[in-house]
């Protein structure tokens, strides 16, 4: 019991900064101690080296293995912001013309998505050689299947047409035309 009472003495006396203060610094000491014990002795510091042991290669550096690494395209910034101009021009000279034609309002009680993905190969020029559609998001209340069809013959008019910026050149590019509007 008066151990006990001595102990809760003691407490009281130790302001809170000092508690912490040693819990630190013993544990500053615990790591020091370890990085001590570790540290290489005299006979291997690298003072006792010569220059031409310390800069020997022990062992060749690894290659990087083509099949887990990946290419990165360097001009993909430049892709994305010429890709936006082409989708504003494309709404601009070809859809918007087409919906005018057929009484359609993109707007977001009659049409608020229109959008066709598609992959290109791109040839030296610039000129897009084939064209695959990989996907499309349309809703248009009043567009037909007719009209769908219609318009994606209108696309592939358009981008035979289009010649690409120098940044797509020789490459496969994965693109979308068209808008959704956040209605």
């Amino acid at each position: 019991m008066r151990f006990q009472i001595k102990l809760r003495f003691y407490r009281k006396r130790i302001p809170a900064y000092m508690k912490t203060a040693g819990a630190f610094c013993f544990g500053f000491f615990y790591i020091l101690t370890l990085c001590q014990c570790n540290s290489p002795t005299q006979k291997e510091s690298a003072a006792t080296k010569t220059i031409s042991e310390v800069t020997a290669v022990k062992s060749p550096l690894p290659t990087a293995k083509t099949k887990n690494s990946i290419s990165i395209n360097v001009n993909q910034g430049t892709q994305a912001i010429s890709w936006a101009t082409i989708n504003t021009d494309f709404i601009t000279t070809c859809l918007n013309p087409f919906l005018a034609s057929k009484k359609i309002k993109s707007d977001c009680t009659h049409c608020d998505k229109i959008m066709f993905s598609f992959s290109f190969v791109v040839d030296g020029k610039g000129k897009i050689q084939t064209i695959l559609k990989e996907g499309e998001n349309i809703s248009c209340i009043r567009m037909s299947e007719t009209d769908k069809k219609k318009l994606e013959k209108e696309i592939l008019i358009y981008l035979k047409k289009l010649v690409l910026p120098a940044s797509f050149y020789k490459t496969i590019y994965k693109g979308s035309l068209g808008f959704i509007r956040k209605c």
